[in-house]
């Protein structure tokens, strides 16, 4: 079934296609995960992280967006809704507009933006970052190269106008976050680095040089 979604973001249409009809309850995290060519990956990323999701205990919804996708993607896709049916696929979305339309579509209190390709690494940061977003101490964690986590309410504006993918989509998002005043920290992984520890670890280098000592780490 083929349901018209004429407010997926602000600024395209997009086509939801659904095994089933959803419940509009909300859910407790909503997948986004843009796709192109990306046969080689878009099966095992979504039962990976629908497998991730369940070990975890939350509820879950995967929005596969397509971002004009030429191979066979949606065959794959096809196959895998009847066992999965958390597994919703976007389509006709403008490419670099894929996590805006996902977010726009989404029911889940809180987002994890993600590529197929990072779907296929280590997703055990994923358990850390929604459960500091759930607990209302950040309202967006990036962990740069891999994926990002957010509270979807107070994150729609601020993905709606941070197009691309990848380290561009990630550096435009934190700069219109900043800008909107959203609780976020940004980090790879093996060393978090908040706004706060990195103005510390400024601070820290000036004072040295000031002073010509070596100082602790704050």
């Amino acid at each position: 079934m083929w349901l018209q979604f004429p407010h997926a973001a602000p600024r395209h249409t997009a086509c939801i296609h659904t095994g089933k009809m959803q419940s509009s309850a909300l859910l407790d995290v909503s997948v986004v995960m843009p796709f192109g060519d990306d046969e080689d990956h878009i099966g095992t990323a979504c039962q990976r992280l629908a497998s991730h999701l369940e070990e975890l205990g939350l509820t879950f919804e995967i929005l596969a967006v397509d971002e004009d996708s030429g191979d066979n993607c949606h065959a794959i896709l096809g196959l895998l809704r009847g066992g999965l049916p958390e597994l919703r696929i976007l389509s006709g979305v403008t490419p670099g507009r894929g996590f805006a339309a996902g977010a726009g579509a989404a029911r889940g209190r809180v987002l994890w933006l993600i590529e197929p390709s990072s779907a296929l690494r280590s997703l055990a940061a994923f358990g850390r970052a929604n459960n500091r977003v759930a607990r209302g101490e950040l309202e967006l964690a990036v962990v740069r190269g891999c994926f990002t986590v957010a509270k979807r309410a107070r994150i729609l504006a601020a993905v709606d106008g941070a197009p691309g993918r990848g380290g561009t989509f990630e550096r435009r998002l934190v700069k219109r976050a900043q800008k909107r005043g959203i609780v976020l920290e940004a980090y790879e992984l093996g060393g978090a680095h908040s706004s706060a520890r990195r103005f510390a670890d400024k601070l820290r280098g000036r004072l040295a040089l000031a002073f010509g000592a070596t100082l602790p780490r704050l």
